[in-house]
């Protein structure tokens, strides 16, 4: 054999232990095109957080309607940016897409449920029990403000390597409809010395949950109730643990890195 062909087939075994080395991109659907948030501004701004890290390859659905098994099945996980709020505004999931969403998390894919995503399906008590924490009649917010995000559990490889605290410029949800099964990673102080107008909305004086985590059959969910808008987003904190929940929800691992230099 010459030494032209040997250097060749010593390159192309290279090159394929190199691909065989690096895993697919996870395959994400944002759902989209109806919320009472600006989702036509967040929308690409999360789908751009996801493909600069290199792991996630994105596609958007902002028509619901016709949605059925088929629509998700290319996809390891759903990321939610929807939110119907009481059906005030429209198109809806009917009931096969609702039930498709079931069928496809508990068969082992992963869903994320995006800040104002647990505002949606009012009166869909199955849907509480997929995302873990929704907000509700007793729910509310206090006044958009800056606060620390504490990590309660600082072992799970989504939160694996960050400061115990980071600064997130956001809204503040509280009084959640929780489920019990959730797994915490981290909460914020909502205080009650910051009030609305007219010392309305002031808050709840407790440690409010902000991201966790839960099974739902077979498959994954993670939650942030961070990322109110754009501004909000720009947190590295939510970045962070947006891009590691998502990859988590998918796979059941995490792959990315914790910056150094996290803040």
């Amino acid at each position: 054999m010459s030494r032209f062909c040997s250097a060749a087939i010593a390159v192309i075994l290279f090159a394929g232990s190199l691909a065989a080395q690096t895993p697919p991109k996870v395959k994400v659907l944002i759902l989209t095109g109806v919320n009472n948030h600006k989702w036509a501004e967040t929308t690409p701004l999360l789908r751009q957080i996801l493909e600069q890290t290199g792991r996630f390859e994105v596609r958007v659905n902002e028509e619901c309607r016709g949605m059925g098994p088929e629509t998700f099945a290319p996809y390891d996980v759903l990321l939610l940016n929807y939110n119907d709020m009481k059906q005030s505004a429209g198109p809806w999931w009917d009931n096969r897409a609702r039930q498709a969403l079931l069928d496809y998390v508990r068969a082992g894919k992963g869903v994320v449920s995006y800040h104002a995503a647990n505002n949606a399906f009012w009166g869909w008590d199955e849907y509480d029990k997929l995302v873990g924490g929704t907000w509700r009649e007793n729910s509310s917010h206090s006044p958009y403000h800056t606060y620390a995000v504490k990590i309660v559990d600082s072992a799970n490889p989504i939160t694996q390597g960050m400061p115990l605290t980071f600064t997130e410029t956001d809204e503040l949800y509280r009084g959640l409809n929780m489920q019990p099964n959730i797994h915490l990673l981290a909460t914020a102080y909502d205080d009650p010395a910051n009030c609305g107008a007219n010392r309305k909305s002031c808050g709840s004086g407790k440690d409010e949950p902000m991201i966790w985590t839960l099974k739902y059959g077979m498959g994954r969910v993670f939650q942030t109730a961070l990322g109110h808008d754009v501004k909000a987003m720009d947190s590295a904190g939510f970045r962070l643990t947006l891009v590691r929940g998502t990859e988590w929800a998918a796979t059941g691992a995490v792959t990315i890195p914790a910056p150094a230099d996290l803040k």
